[in-house]
């Protein structure tokens, strides 16, 4: 089941023309399944540290985020997969999602044989990998992606290795720097489900986590692998990663 956590918020001044400094808001999630009690904090608490010393961008408490929420009477956990209205919501212009994809933890039995006695060794192995992504909130493309994966068979855990890594990476990134590179190209998808033949009307879009609209629909996407999901009163009923290098046609038969 997947986990969230409230986001922390990094904001400074409205970002615009003029240069002044990008509003981030950050959202960390369980995609693997695989993460214990404490450990999606660490993560959480290393984006911060990471984010709190790049260039330009200042912290908002969690405090901050709660009162705003609980003001507008929103609950966070209700507006989460809306991404973009989320990012406009608390006034961000970059939503950085910190996505845990793996945490894995296995253990090998050996026997050692030294001068004639035989004993058996447990070791263990911990696998771990860290998906980061920068989204634009006004257009929804991305700006930056980061994968960090690790194996160790040591003692520490690879998961805290991978987040390490990010941290560092996150306080050399400047994140006002990102928008202004070169967008990639954007082609057209359209997307019209059926069921048992016939169209599905009315179900809501999301690519990359951000609300598109209803089907059927037809929509420009920027160029590169996009997840898709088709969802309905909240339950999705229909997600994939799609690759866009050309017009698409999504036709998913959602039929039992």
């Amino acid at each position: 089941m997947r986990r969230l956590l409230l986001p922390i918020l990094f904001a400074a001044s409205v970002w615009s023309v003029s240069a002044k400094d990008p509003s981030v808001a950050v959202i960390t999630e369980d995609l693997s399944g695989e993460v214990g009690d404490g450990s999606i904090e660490m993560v959480e608490s290393l984006t911060e540290s990471g984010i709190s010393r790049a260039p330009g961008v200042s912290l908002i408490s969690r405090r901050h985020l709660e009162k705003l929420l609980s003001e507008q009477g929103l609950a966070y956990n209700n507006i989460v997969n809306d991404r973009a209205r989320l990012g406009r919501l608390v006034g961000a212009d970059i939503l950085l999602v910190v996505s845990i994809t793996k945490n894995r933890i296995t253990q090998t039995r050996e026997s050692v044989t030294a001068y004639g006695m035989t004993e058996n060794i447990v070791r263990s192995h911990s696998d771990a990998a860290i998906a980061v992504k920068a989204l634009e909130v006004e257009s929804g493309r991305i700006l930056a992606q980061r994968q960090f994966a690790k194996r160790n068979s040591g003692n520490r855990r690879a998961l805290d290795e991978c987040a390490s890594k990010m941290e560092s990476t996150l306080e050399g990134m400047t994140f006002g720097d990102l928008a202004k590179e070169t967008a990639l190209p954007r082609h057209k998808v359209i997307i019209k489900p059926t069921a048992n033949g016939s169209d599905m009307q009315g179900l809501d879009l999301f690519i990359d986590g951000n609300f598109i609209g209803n089907t059927p629909i037809t929509t420009d996407v920027e160029e590169g692998v996009r997840e898709v999901a088709l969802r309905k009163g909240g339950n999705t009923l229909w997600n994939n990663r799609v690759q866009v290098l050309k017009e698409v046609w999504l036709t998913p038969d959602l039929g039992n």
